[in-house]
């Protein structure tokens, strides 16, 4: 890690911590002092150790208030932040020994014997004791923010290759969809068709913008999914012709809630593929939205030749699009949400159940 790395820091967070450390140790300090001083030296004045204290507390915060603001934001590893810190605190504990006990010597203690060197070792605990305990918890703080800052890195990276992976799962574009729409352009074209032509123009021209419009993964309205799937299937329709017939059958309330978008493109897709294209005669899509107590049901049917399902899903190695989307859904709503298919007699359908309430959170 680099010492020119900056982390995020509340430097009013810091300073609160600070100071109520050097408060509390000051009040630890004025407690002693004002119950046992006066009890040891037989009534000695305790308002001399009283300012000593407070004095000797007043440069440590002062000290450790411009290391800890000037240290904390570094990105440096927690054992060369103990070495920069320690440049400074010992200096400061070795200047501060000799002037605290000289400091009592001449105002709080000069009766007493002051030559025994029993003295001077206590005085190197008693400066170092505070300096000591700061040193320790600056160091557990910053731990946690390196810790704190070091999970929201992985956070970001994480969602940074998640939001990639949904997007190339979501621009898979079936390649297949335009050549057959400008195919269908042509031939209306051909056949002097001008308003059938400039009606496909439009529903295509609606299509392909929600497709870039919504270029993210927020959600969007169900109402506006909903839209931009008419527009696919009302351009099918003109492939098609009448022998593709659409059946819609959608819970007002439900039109409210908001979905990822192009959830149910994929199975539109297939639909068109497996079962309209494959039919000589009368092909029907049902499309089938359903709110219930928890979750949302966005279904659609077809009614083709079908096909083999195993374990629940196409046996077909071309059904890569519906992984695609089951993988999106996984992604998105962490495997809360599921993508099953069910074939009964002329029947294929595939249904999306949305958790209703991870579609709020999401919101």
């Amino acid at each position: 890690m680099s010492s020119t790395a900056q982390l995020t820091v509340n430097k009013a967070r810091f300073w609160y911590w600070h100071l109520v450390f050097w408060l509390s140790y000051l009040l630890i300090k004025y407690i002693h002092l004002a119950v046992l001083v006066p009890k040891e030296d037989h009534g000695r004045a305790v308002f001399p150790y009283l300012m000593i204290y407070t004095l000797i507390s007043a440069v440590n915060f002062a000290v450790t208030g411009y290391l800890g603001q000037k240290e904390l934001p570094l990105t440096i590893s927690i054992k060369r932040q103990a070495i920069r810190l320690a440049w400074w605190l010992v200096p400061l504990w070795l200047l501060l020994t000799p002037v605290r006990q000289h400091l009592m010597m001449n105002y709080a203690m000069a009766e007493l014997d002051t030559d025994s060197p029993l003295r001077y070792v206590w005085a190197f605990n008693l400066v170092l004791l505070p300096i000591a305990g700061w040193f320790a918890l600056f160091l557990v703080y910053k731990a946690n923010l390196l810790n704190r800052a070091e999970f929201r890195q992985q956070q970001e990276l994480a969602r940074q290759a998640r939001m990639a992976r949904l997007k190339v799962l979501r621009y898979q574009l079936n390649p297949h969809f335009m050549f057959n729409t400008l195919n269908a352009l042509n031939s209306l074209i051909v056949q002097r068709k001008g308003l059938e032509a400039e009606n496909l123009i439009l529903q295509l021209s609606t299509f392909l913008r929600h497709s870039l419009k919504n270029h993210t993964e927020h959600l969007i309205p169900l109402k506006e999914e909903l839209e931009a799937l008419a527009a696919y299937l009302a351009i099918q329709q003109v492939r098609f012709g009448s022998r593709l017939e659409l059946k819609w059958q959608l819970d007002e309330q439900a039109m409210e809630l908001k979905v990822p978008p192009l959830l149910l493109q994929p199975l539109a897709e297939n639909a068109v593929k497996y079962a309209v294209s494959e039919l000589k005669g009368h092909a029907r899509i049902e499309i089938e939205v359903a709110q219930q107590a928890s979750v949302l049901l966005l279904k659609l049917s077809d009614n083709g030749p079908g096909t083999e399902l195993v374990a629940g899903w196409p046996d077909q190695v071309s059904f890569g699009s519906l992984h695609n989307l089951a993988e999106r859904l996984a992604l998105l709503f962490h495997g809360k949400a599921s993508l099953n298919f069910s074939q009964q007699q002329n029947k294929f359908t595939g249904q999306i159940s949305l958790p209703l309430e991870l579609l709020h959170a999401t919101d």
